[in-house]
């Protein structure tokens, strides 16, 4: 049996940091050297200039750079600026230039049963407007030298809510193209990281801009370390790649964002205060209860695996007890996987919940989405024009994916309700 390969394709500045580090800092085999970051540059700017802030505070990783950067680097595109902040642009780039793309996505050697997981930050231009084109081709139609790969999980970042309008309607536009594009499922899997969220969990103070964004990079590389994690041979159960998107897809709702708690001392903190821990860290703004679907995965030391300290069958019972306490229904879809690390002192567990209510995320985007839309004309250049009609579809799309996931959630907290009248008919108390 053979670990699942993943392989990372990174689009634009702010991912491009995201997936260097995550590449330099943990090594991990599942990922080996599959890592490629596209960005649309001008000709007369480097290729690492987005990593420069990066090799000045960590010297040693630009030699980690140089490794990657003749066959994993790909600058595409023919626009004299990049794409700014227009996804349009960005998403016309990679289209026009896909060919060149194509060629390096190629060289990561993946098999049709390997997994991808694009990174993008909403929003931006470049990221946002070609990783979900790229997504759509290769799930669709790769293209000479790439075998059809539908195991392509997607990694969104949203903005700051202090950001610029524009770039709320961007990642509007980004998430409905993420989920669905041309009317059918797009990625795999989305999974979704706010910015001002995580840094309220991390308690950044505004003042420290520098900090801020070298923390919640961070955060969200230990995210892509614990999601590849089951995939080691150390897992006790397991989660595989198909667990990951089957069941979400043929449910219609596949957004997800991940809660964390790292470094915990076993010897002090229970399983089940771990997990209560994580829970408390959601990465993106959510109601708890109304989450239909939860990976958990825990990352333990070996040692404590091995003596039955820490065991799959305790967190398969711990897991199913928090779920119920926190989650939209005792019925929802649940998975566990424990894992244990030869070279982890500590318990680090990720809670990736799925399925809830999009409500508190497009609550802080919906008022300046339609600022920027009300905004727009269609005098504009052809080859940078942002289409209302285009914008319209994007919407009734995104708004009939929030529309079956709200009855999802409305219809799993139904079931807890009618099973207690149930209960009753039976006699039960």
């Amino acid at each position: 049996m053979h670990a699942t390969r993943w392989g990372i394709i990174a689009s634009g500045q702010g991912a491009n940091r995201i997936a260097f580090l995550y590449y330099a800092k943990y090594r991990n085999p599942s990922i080996a050297d599959r890592v490629l970051l596209l960005n649309t540059t001008p000709a007369d700017v480097k290729p690492e200039a987005p990593l420069e802030q990066i090799f000045a505070s960590e010297p040693e990783l630009r030699e980690e750079y140089e490794k990657i950067k003749r066959e994993r680097v790909c600058i595409f595109g023919r626009a004299p600026s990049g794409a700014g902040n227009n996804w349009v642009l960005g998403e016309r780039e990679a289209i026009a230039d896909y060919d060149n793309i194509r060629r390096y996505i190629a060289n990561l050697r993946l098999r049709r049963s390997d997994v991808l997981l694009g990174i993008a930050t909403l929003g931006g231009g470049t990221g946002n407007g070609s990783l979900p084109y790229i997504i759509h081709r290769v799930r669709k139609n790769p293209g000479a030298g790439i075998e059809r790969i539908n195991n392509f999980l997607a990694l969104g970042i949203l903005p700051y809510d202090f950001e610029a309008p524009q770039r709320h309607f961007n990642t509007i536009c980004g998430l409905a193209r993420l989920l669905r594009y041309n009317g059918e499922q797009n990625a795999a899997l989305v999974i979704l990281v706010d910015n001002s969220q995580v840094e309220r969990v991390l308690g950044i103070r505004r003042g420290q801009r520098e900090e801020r964004y070298q923390r919640i990079n961070q955060e969200i590389i230990k995210t892509i370390h614990m999601l590849i994690a089951p995939s080691s041979y150390t897992s006790r159960a397991t989660i595989d790649i198909a667990d990951y998107y089957q069941l979400p897809s043929n449910l219609g709702m596949i957004h997800f964002t991940p809660c964390l708690s790292m470094g915990n001392d076993p010897d002090v903190l229970s399983l089940d205060a771990i997990l209560e821990s994580a829970s408390n860290n959601a990465m993106a703004p959510l109601d708890k209860a109304t989450a239909t679907m939860a990976y958990i995965v825990v990352l333990a030391p070996e040692e404590k695996v091995a003596k039955g300290e820490i065991t799959q069958e305790d967190l398969e019972d711990l897991s199913r007890e928090w779920a119920a306490r926190h989650l939209a229904g005792e019925g929802i879809l649940r998975y566990t996987s424990l894992v244990a690390s030869p070279e982890s002192e500590s318990v680090d567990a990720m809670i990736l919940l799925g399925g809830f209510s999009l409500r508190r995320i497009m609550e802080k985007s919906l008022e300046k989405y339609y600022d920027f839309k009300d905004s727009l004309s269609d005098s504009s250049d052809a080859n940078s024009r942002i289409e209302l009609e285009r914008v319209e579809k994007l919407e009734k799309q995104l708004k009939e994916y929030i529309a079956l996931t709200e009855e999802k959630i409305a219809r799993l907290k139904g079931k807890r309700r009618q099973m207690k009248t149930e209960l009753k008919r039976w006699g039960f108390s």
